[in-house]
């Protein structure tokens, strides 16, 4: 009588306790708690949900059951629910009897970034050259992923999950001939990059040598670049948007073409009509000075710290006007030099760092660097001086402007060290038109990775560079019949998740 008692008390208590649990509010939200079924276990980790594998055990030194935590069984997000880990997949497949036959893999990371990032450059590629819109793509990614060249396009896009769908074999041959027919589509050219210009946005233009060893292509002209470099070479124009942060058109031309000239040229062509020539400081000259005044271009020309119509003298008055660019103080003056306004730019912060490079020199090569020349130069450390006849903008204007040169200097960088694009070996003009082409649209996917990494504040962990290894790592691998991503090593995933980028 007594046990019986004890046991309808017992079970009395485990039910109200059991009600009681019932009745209180869970903290986690609905949508989650709806994933969670007998022997698992939801829990919350940094802001993501997280369903594991939980059992129990009786312990006897405790004299109860003891949790036991299991393995991941995957994610739960309100929007996609609940996913399965990757790796348990990978594991429950291996399980199962395996042909090897059948087991093939492919790069998935990028084309799962196209797939979401692609889209405006896709539908403008489809709308011009509908019929060889694919294949540009293709070789896009083939440029800018592998730094591939033509002969091995076909074999980089066979290994990526972009051309699953297709029913065409490519060929080098295949991509050959897209190359040469893109190329005689100038127009068409001309008219998709026309279509990203932005109303009342103001573009600036520079130039850069190009290196083409070929007879057959009426570009290419001996002759000597920047560097000192004698070879033959022809010259690309880009116009970049500050506005858009991305190059917005390009049109080649001969080596021996005058910048000016060119610059005439392309505008023209773009029907721009507010571009801005942003040179470099070994532009200037009366002659080219006089040849932009005559074509009616505006332009922002730095000056060499000995040219004559800079007047140092001038910042040493008190009454100096100041701005603030990038947490710093920018002190200035601007004043008529021989019928051409001069803007003359002080930096506190520069002329400290320029002061101790210089003190630097003396102390490790004194044979070159005295203090008597640093004395001399003293009052031009820190200073940068323009020349620009744009009509009514203020000193801060013209400044920021030619700031944004290192934006143009960057898609350059991207061009000949990321695309490997500063040298080419086409043998037929209509190639070379069709392969510069292609390098823009690689260019623009390139700038669009620049936007995220410098919106999420993670230029300085990772390059561009980086961030296309690190998706070109991420696969998909097929087992039989079914394709399943491999997990993503933790430096991918943290980089994905600082760019909020989800690959799928």
């Amino acid at each position: 009588m007594g046990k019986s008692i004890f046991c309808f008390i017992f079970v009395l208590r485990v039910y109200v306790i059991y009600n009681m649990t019932k009745k209180q509010k869970s903290p986690h939200p609905q949508w989650a708690i709806k994933h969670r079924k007998s022997g698992t276990e939801l829990r919350l980790i940094r802001g993501k949900y997280y369903l594991y594998a939980v059992s129990s055990k009786y312990d006897p030194v405790l004299k109860r059951a003891k949790k036991i935590s299991g393995k991941l069984l995957g994610t739960i997000t309100e929007e996609h629910g609940f996913r399965q880990s990757a790796k348990r997949i990978l594991i429950e497949q291996a399980s199962k009897a395996v042909d090897l036959s059948r087991i093939c893999v492919r790069e998935n990371g990028f084309t799962s970034f196209l797939q979401q990032y692609n889209k405006t450059i896709e539908e403008k590629l489809k709308q011009y050259f509908p019929d060889i819109y694919q294949s540009i793509i293709y070789m896009a990614f083939a440029r800018l992923v592998h730094n591939s060249a033509l002969r091995d396009m076909a074999f980089h896009v066979a290994k990526s999950m972009m051309s699953l769908k297709d029913k065409v074999t490519y060929t080098e041959k295949h991509f050959s001939t897209t190359l040469r027919t893109l190329g005689s589509m100038r127009r068409e050219a001309a008219d998709y990059m026309k279509s990203f210009f932005k109303q009342n946005d103001y573009v600036l233009v520079d130039m850069t040598n190009m290196f083409n060893a070929s007879e057959n292509i009426r570009f290419a002209k001996e002759g000597y670049n920047s560097d000192m470099i004698f070879d033959k070479q022809f010259n690309l124009m880009y116009l970049y948007s500050p506005g858009l942060v991305q190059p917005v058109f390009y049109r080649l031309f001969s080596g021996n073409i005058k910048e000016v000239k060119g610059f005439k040229l392309c505008l023209q062509e773009s029907d721009i009509n507010d571009a801005i020539l942003i040179a470099d400081k070994g532009f200037y000259s009366i002659e080219n000075i006089k040849n932009l005044k005559d074509e009616n271009l505006n332009y922002i020309i730095p000056l060499k710290r000995d040219n004559r119509l800079i007047e140092y003298g001038k910042l040493q008055r008190k009454k100096l006007s100041y701005f603030k660019f990038e947490d710093r103080y920018i002190w200035y003056i601007t004043y008529e030099s021989n019928n051409q306004r001069v803007y003359l730019y002080k930096d506190e912060k520069l002329k400290v760092q320029e002061q101790r490079d210089y003190l630097d020199r003396i102390e490790t090569l004194p044979e070159y660097y005295q203090i008597e020349s640093f004395y001399e130069r003293e009052d031009r450390f820190g200073t940068i001086a323009l020349l620009s006849n744009l009509e009514g903008k203020e000193a801060e204007h013209i400044y920021t402007t030619y700031k944004s040169r290192n934006e143009v200097e960057v898609m350059f960088d991207g061009m000949k060290n990321i695309l490997h694009a500063d040298k080419t070996y086409m043998q037929n003009e209509d190639a070379l038109q069709g392969w510069m082409f292609v390098n823009h649209i690689a260019l623009q996917w390139y700038y669009i990775i620049y936007s995220l990494l410098k919106q999420n504040n993670q230029l300085k962990r990772y390059s561009v560079r980086h961030f296309i290894t690190h998706l070109n790592e991420i696969k998909k691998v097929r087992i039989n019949d079914d394709w399943v991503m491999e997990p993503i090593t933790r430096d991918s995933a943290n980089m994905l998740d600082k760019l909020h980028i989800h690959i799928t």
